[in-house]
């Protein structure tokens, strides 16, 4: 003590400068620790999609991107794509969504990219590294940054899990990463108000909070999710953690106030039924339980977790076969998800900082909503209804390295490890393996259809969208008409399949029909188009189809009266302006037949048919300079060109 007295009363000479704590020659770090492995684990999740830059347009990225009026008049369409509902620019429904943030940004992609698809899965491959980069930082802020290894290990399988391909590979769903992204920023922008009480930050965080609204409004579980967190694993102050808890909710009923006003304007707020081939468990068969099924498939979500393989695209009828509560998977599933309830809720009251609580009530808060079990959603199961509870199976079996083989040493030294690399590095490896192999597949619709119909060949609904792809798309490539047939051939092989499966499977029968069509066997068209018509009197593709085998056999009236019937029933169906005016000129009605491609075209400018009847039409008239433009415009939309 005496000699730490004496050097307290030392005086520094006045004439000696006081030297800097830090060397001139010194400089802070650029970026700390937390943003370099943030950084890296975005480099990691983009060589992962890295593959997918060369894939085209699969499944709904054509009506939601490449097909869709309102996105196809690019950055002009913002405005309206904020007013209008989420599937507007394609069909009109009375029960759709609104979803405008990802839809603004396939607008910009449209001006930018010029249609193609590469910008958009470089959008999804960065969206996707930024949101793992934001899961690092959210999980690191967690646990106050005593856990930063968890935080890697936990965001590093998160980059590299299968499971996500479906998200990432498909460019629609930047719905789900914009989603995700906001959602992570929110809660990084939460938890830093949490601990300095900055208003600016709180407001920063609801503003983050409503752009994950915006992206999708599968957000709203996070409201349970946050006052998990604030007032249990973060409660350091009860009136941050209210104010938080308020301002999430005050966002959320904002969002949905502004989606009630833009529904309900275009009457598209209403409910709707959900069609069997939507969601199977709309209608369970007699002697099975659509409890059990739906706990069944609860199950089959941690299955793909631990084990993701095969992957599918569509989980349809018949791809998991209904079951009643003596199945054995439902016992498994039933009993697993009882006990992980009981160990979540009991390791919460027993300890409301504990990290297996969290990532434990995290998983079923997230995953409850795509249980179908509270009630009916829109499929029975995807794999996108699990990316965001698939953090949480990332963050147990990082927690569960760090318990036993880091041996209490929770900094980034424990990740290089032997122990611990001997078992991350495998799983990283196969992960990585299998994300890029699944991404070849989303390569085109034909790719992934052909892939799935292998592992699930009960599914009803992909052997009918791979029959449809071969008959709709494919044929109409090929020039030969002798592999024309072939293709087409194939093509009804599948959607016999389908109707095996589901033999009262609407869209088969009117999809077989099309191909008897295209193969000149108008007879066995007409019999499942009028199928069709008897399972969904209101189907107008079936109608439409059945003009054309009337219109082929010169029977122009019932031609007519079909092309009404699908008018009235969907005002916007373009293709049966088209075929309406075609039946006119064959009747020389040129009046009516011109009167009615000019609103096919008003109502699409890049429907190739508008512009070959009308061709058709000026040249049944005599005007063969009316029939050159026509023509032209033809030949150039053949080409891949646009109009507006």
């Amino acid at each position: 003590m005496a000699k730490k007295q004496n050097q307290q009363n030392i005086q520094r000479p006045a004439s000696v400068p006081k030297v800097s704590a830090t060397p001139k020659s010194e400089t802070p770090a650029r970026f700390s620790l937390q943003t370099k492995l943030a950084i890296l684990l975005g480099i990691i999740a983009c060589l992962v999609y890295f593959n997918t830059l060369s894939n085209g347009y699969v499944l709904d990225d054509f009506t939601v991107i490449k097909n869709n009026r309102i996105i196809t008049k690019g950055i002009s369409a913002i405005g309206e794509i904020f007013t209008t509902p989420y599937r507007r620019g394609w069909f009109i429904t009375h029960n759709d969504l609104y979803r405008p943030l990802s839809l603004v940004m396939f607008a910009i992609e449209s001006d930018l990219g010029g249609g193609s698809p590469t910008l958009g899965h470089f959008m999804n491959m960065v969206v996707f590294a930024s949101g793992v980069g934001m899961l690092f930082i959210f999980l690191n802020g967690l646990f106050d940054g005593k856990k930063m290894a968890v935080a890697f290990i936990a965001a590093l399988l998160f980059a590299l899990h299968p499971i996500h391909t479906e998200v990432v590979a498909n460019i629609k769903s930047r719905d789900e990463l914009l989603c995700f992204f906001f959602a992570f920023v929110s809660l990084n922008v939460f938890l830093k108000y949490s601990k300095t009480g900055e208003i600016k930050q709180l407001l920063l965080g609801a503003l983050c909070f409503f752009l994950s609204f915006l992206s999708k409004e599968t957000v709203i579980t996070f409201l349970a999710v946050i006052p998990l967190i604030f007032f249990f694993y973060r409660n350091e102050n009860k009136m941050r953690s209210i104010y938080i808890t308020v301002s999430a909710v005050v966002v959320a009923l904002l969002f949905l106030g502004i989606r009630f006003a833009v529904l309900s304007h275009y009457d598209a707020n209403t409910d709707s039924f959900v069609t069997f081939m939507d969601n199977f468990l709309t209608v369970p068969p007699k002697g099975t339980s659509a409890l059990a099924t739906e706990i069944l498939i609860l199950g089959q979500y941690v299955k793909l977790l631990f084990v993701p393989y095969p992957l599918i695209c569509d989980y349809s009828y018949n791809s998991i076969p209904f079951v009643t509560f003596g199945n054995i998977g439902v016992i498994i599933s039933l009993a697993f998800y009882l006990l992980l309830g009981g160990f979540g809720t009991y390791k919460l009251i027993k300890s409301p900082k504990d990290p297996f609580a969290f990532a434990i009530l995290f998983f079923l808060i997230t995953i409850s909503l795509f249980s179908n079990i509270p009630f009916i959603i829109g499929a029975a199961m995807a794999e996108r209804f699990v990316f965001f509870a698939s953090m949480s199976f990332c963050l147990v079996l990082a927690l569960l390295i760090e318990r036993f083989l880091m041996g209490g040493n929770t900094g980034m030294a424990a990740v290089t490890s032997g122990k611990v690399l001997a078992i991350i590095v495998p799983i990283c490896l196969i992960y990585f393996v299998i994300s890029s192999g699944r991404n070849k597949d989303w390569m085109s619709n034909e790719t992934l259809f052909r892939a799935d119909v292998v592992h699930t060949p009960n599914d009803a609904r992909v052997n009918y969208y791979l029959g449809t792809e071969l008959v709709t798309e494919k044929a109409k490539t090929e020039g030969n008409p002798v592999v024309v047939k072939q293709i087409i051939e194939e093509g009804c092989v599948y959607l016999r399949s389908a109707l095996n499966v589901y033999p009262e499977y609407d869209d088969a029968h009117a999809a077989i029909g099309d191909a008897f069509f295209k193969l000149g066997r108008y007879d066995s068209a007409e019999v499942h188009d009028k199928r069709a018509l008897e399972l969904n009197p209101k189907f107008v593709i079936a109608m439409n189809n059945l003009a054309g085998v009337y219109f082929v056999r010169n029977q122009y009236d019932t031609a007519i009266m079909y092309c009404r019937r699908s008018i009235a029933r969907s005002p916007d169906f373009v293709n049966a302006y088209a075929n309406l005016g075609l039946c006119y000129m064959r009747q020389g009605k040129f009046d009516s037949s011109l009167k009615n491609l000019y609103i096919a075209i008003s109502k699409d400018a890049n429907f190739l048919s508008s512009y070959e009847n009308m061709a058709f039409t000026y040249q049944a008239m005599g005007k063969t300079d009316s029939m050159r433009k026509y023509n032209e415009i033809a030949q150039e939309l053949r080409a891949g060109g646009k109009r507006q």
